[in-house]
This record gives C-alpha cells, sequence and structure tokens, in this order.
C-alpha cells in the first residue's frame, strides 16, 4: 500500500537475485498501491530466505540492505510495515526528466509482444529501464511473463479487462509511473497504480512500477492488487474491502473489520494508517520455513495487504520455497480464485 525506499529482490522465473523494488501520487489526498507494505514485506523475506540459502545457489545473490529498509532475521522475525517516505497525499505531480534508458534489447521486445499477444498486458520496454544489457532486459520481461504464466485464468482476465485498459508494467529505479509521476522521492519502488498524473492533469490507470530487477514473487503480489481494486474508481482502494470477495477471504482466514462501513468509506482520500486502524487480525500467525528450517513471520497491515501476500506465496514462489502451512488460506484460493 503505501511505500517504503528499497532494492527489493531480483530474479528470472524460480530463482531470487540482487534488486527488486517499490511506489506512486494524486490529486487530492490518494493512496498510491504499492507493494511498499507489499514489496518491502516480500523484500523482507526474500531476505530471511535467502540468507539460509545463499550460499548453495549461484543465481541468488542478494543486493546490499539499505539502512532504511525493513530487516528479518532468520529466526522467528517478525516483518514490520515500512515506514512511508513520502506519499500520494503529500508528493506534487512534478515533472520529472526520465533518466537515460538503455537501448531496448531485441529479445525483450518480442518477449513484450508476445506477452501481449497471448495475455493482452502491455509491457512497455522503449523508454524504460529493463537492466542494463540484452540478458538482464530479457530475464527482467521474462519475470513479468513467468508471473502471469503461474497465475490463475480467472485472475489474468481480470486484470486485463479493465475500465482503465489492460494492466501495463513499466521498469525504472526512480518510482515513476508511464507519465512521470514520482511519489517517493525518486527512489526504486515496485506498486499498483489505478491513477496516474503529469503536468497535464490526473487520469485513471492500471498499471505495475517495477523497480529494475523485480522478481516473479514481487510482480504476482503487484499482479493480485491490480486483481483486488478492479471494481473500484481511482484511489478508491478502501471501497475494495467492502465488496463480497474480500469480506469472504476475511471471515475465512481471520480478519476482523472494527469500525463501520461508512467509516471504512471515509477512509478513500486518508492514510493507510486510518484504513488499519479499522481492522484486527485474529488468525494464525503468518510463519513460514526457509529450506534450512528457519523460520520468520509476517505481519500485515491490513486485509487487501494480505490478500496480495497470501497470493503471491501460493501461486508464484520460487520452487525451492516450500508453501507455508496456511491451509485456510490455501482453501480460500481454490475456492474463489483458482
Amino acid at each position: 500500500m503505501a511505500g517504503d525506499l528499497h532494492p527489493t529482490w531480483h530474479g528470472e522465473s524460480d530463482d531470487v537475485g540482487p534488486n527488486d523494488g517499490v511506489a506512486r501520487r494524486r490529486r487530492f489526498p490518494s493512496r498510491v498501491f504499492l507493494v511498499g507494505m507489499g514489496a518491502a514485506v516480500m523484500f523482507a523475506i526474500f531476505l530471511a530466505a535467502m540468507g539460509a540459502i545463499a550460499a548453495g545457489s549461484p543465481s541468488e545473490d542478494l543486493a546490499p540492505l539499505p539502512a532504511e529498509s525493513p530487516e528479518a532475521e532468520a529466526t522467528s522475525s517478525i516483518v514490520k510495515n515500512p515506514t512511508t517516505i513520502a506519499s500520494s497525499w503529500s508528493a506534487g505531480p512534478t515533472p520529472v526528466s526520465p533518466a537515460p534508458a538503455p537501448p531496448a534489447a531485441s529479445d525483450a521486445v518480442r518477449l513484450a509482444g508476445e506477452a501481449d499477444e497471448a495475455y493482452g498486458v502491455r509491457i512497455v520496454v522503449d523508454g524504460q529501464d529493463w537492466g542494463a544489457d540484452d540478458a538482464a532486459q530479457t530475464a527482467n520481461v521474462q519475470a513479468v511473463i513467468s508471473a502471469i504464466d503461474r497465475l490463475p485464468a480467472t485472475v489474468i482476465s481480470a486484470v486485463v479487462a479493465h475500465v482503465n485498459g489492460p494492466l501495463t508494467f513499466v521498469s525504472n529505479d526512480q518510482g515513476s509511473t508511464l507519465d512521470g509521476w514520482q511519489p517517493y522521492g525518486g527512489q526504486p519502488m515496485t506498486y499498483y497504480t489505478n491513477s496516474d498524473q503529469s503536468i497535464a492533469g490526473y487520469q485513471a490507470s492500471n498499471q505495475v512500477v517495477l523497480s529494475v530487477g523485480a522478481t516473479s514473487m514481487s510482480i504476482g503480489h503487484e499482479i493480485f492488487h491490480a486483481y483486488q481494486f478492479r471494481s473500484v474508481g481511482p484511489d478508491q482502494y478502501a471501497l475494495a474491502l467492502l465488496q463480497p470477495e474480500v469480506r469472504s477471504f476475511m471471515e475465512a482466514v481471520g480478519w476482523r473489520q472494527t469500525g463501520s462501513d461508512e467509516e471504512i468509506r471515509q477512509t478513500v482520500n486518508q492514510p493507510w494508517s486510518e484504513l488499519d486502524s479499522l481492522y484486527v487480525y485474529e488468525g494464525r500467525a503468518l510463519t513460514y520455513s526457509s529450506t534450512n528450517g528457519a523460520t520468520s513471520t509476517i505481519s500485515a497491515a491490513n486485509p487487501a495487504e494480505a490478500f496480495a501476500i497470501a497470493g503471491s506465496f501460493y501461486y508464484t514462489r520460487p520452487s525451492w520455497m516450500a508453501l507455508p502451512d496456511w491451509p485456510e488460506y490455501w482453501s480460500w484460493f481454490q475456492a474463489n480464485v483458482g
């Protein structure tokens, strides 16, 4: 939801390596829905898991963790929600001069075109930074395709058949939308947004912004946010929590709404903390194990974030990561998503 500044994990297919990220803003107090909570959480997940297995996997190097980033220790850690550096209700639509992008690799362009034809998504390669060379660009575009391949057709068809157009993916380390909106100070960010803006104005969107090298699991997390918010208007993310689908998820896994529906509606233009305060989690601890048996526990701030965290674990986790023992979550996804 709101974002934090950090690089996150990088990967192609099932592997995890350096870099991955998260960010966004709009014309009145809006909230960019990013992996912020999601990407920061997912980065911490992989930091914990990769610390246990990095020595044995040649493709799983991890970028240094900056001091500002949330940390997860390899044993019994709690992943905390990130602190918002800047946000959609405080950052203005300052015009951005895009950073010079490497020339687009022909294989990356070809893969983007194939994804468009096969799934109806839009992967913008020209003018974006998908990596420093042909191999990196191809691998990072492939990570998007890999995430899409692993998700149920119900999810992909919903995010493609969107009133704001098909799901669009951009990639850069400035946290910049397609229109050049930078709500988080030009830091590497990975997030979903259903609005965009530039000096020309504010408009609806259906867009995932990736930091360079985002992994399939991080990408899957953001696609689940796109899926969650497919039926709400620009920046009206809170309203999705009042819909039958999310209410069903909450009931199944242990979330309880403590505020009235009207109070939920009133948080639309407020910081995420206002929405978070109206929900309490009473379900199982979201603990998972790395390959050496070390455990970490995730703390989700609200049901929407828990939904995307669990969905990305269930469908897009790397092959070496065991499915966590969260049976009520998996039963709900099987029955309601596919």
